[in-house]
């Protein structure tokens, strides 16, 4: 006989952020905008691999770069030097950016006009 209650409380840690996720996917779609989230640890080469893709794509397609970094906004000039719309999030030591804050990110860069938006989400070794 157990001298105790369980409490099941069983919630996937992520759930918010699906949900916050699943709503951007859809006001995307709705503009006709794809939303690339780009991350990889750094030095393995995002802004390099994102500057070759936009100069292949550009004159196809309507693109813009929201580029995401602790504190710096050397990859930001990097991409602007290509010709395309960018701008620089800094996270203020956050890992990367979850669903919510890229909305934000988005709705300050403005992605109406654009048809392929790529998010260079902050390169990180610690964070899952």
């Amino acid at each position: 006989m157990k001298d105790f209650k369980v409490i099941e409380v069983k919630r996937s840690i992520f759930e918010d952020n699906n949900a916050d996720a699943d709503k951007l996917r859809a006001e995307l779609k709705s503009e006709g905008t794809f939303l690339l989230n780009l991350m990889s640890s750094p030095g393995a080469g995002k802004t390099t691999t994102l500057k070759r893709t936009i100069s292949m794509l550009k004159d196809e397609m309507k693109i813009g770069v929201m580029e995401a970094d602790i504190d710096s906004d050397v990859d930001a000039q990097a991409i602007s030097e290509t010709g395309v719309r960018a701008i620089q999030i800094h996270t203020g030591g956050m890992c990367h950016l979850d669903a919510d804050m890229t909305r934000q990110g988005i709705r300050e860069f403005g992605t109406k006009d654009l048809d392929f938006v790529v998010l260079e989400n902050v390169g990180n070794l610690v964070c899952p």
